[in-house]
């Protein structure tokens, strides 16, 4: 998966109806709420086979963040 296909993802999870970019900071994403950090804990189990806990979904403040998480070796160039 590259970033882009992460983007899009997440896009999709959120229902947004705006395009995510890696500078956007989360606080201001309406759709980002604790619902969101569930679904994104089993996106991160199905797509990369890893878990993450909550509190470091939390600690995120921009996407770029959220993408961080992912081991490079698990994301395409």
């Amino acid at each position: 998966m590259t970033k882009q296909d992460f983007l899009i993802k997440l896009e999709e999870l959120l229902q947004t109806d705006y395009t995510l970019d890696e500078d956007m900071l989360l606080s201001n994403i309406e759709e980002y709420d604790s619902l969101a950090l569930l679904s994104l804990t089993m996106l991160y189990d199905q797509e990369f086979n890893i878990f993450v806990e909550g509190k470091k979904l939390r600690s995120c403040q921009k996407i770029s963040d959220l993408i961080a998480l992912i081991p490079k070796e698990k994301m395409d160039s």
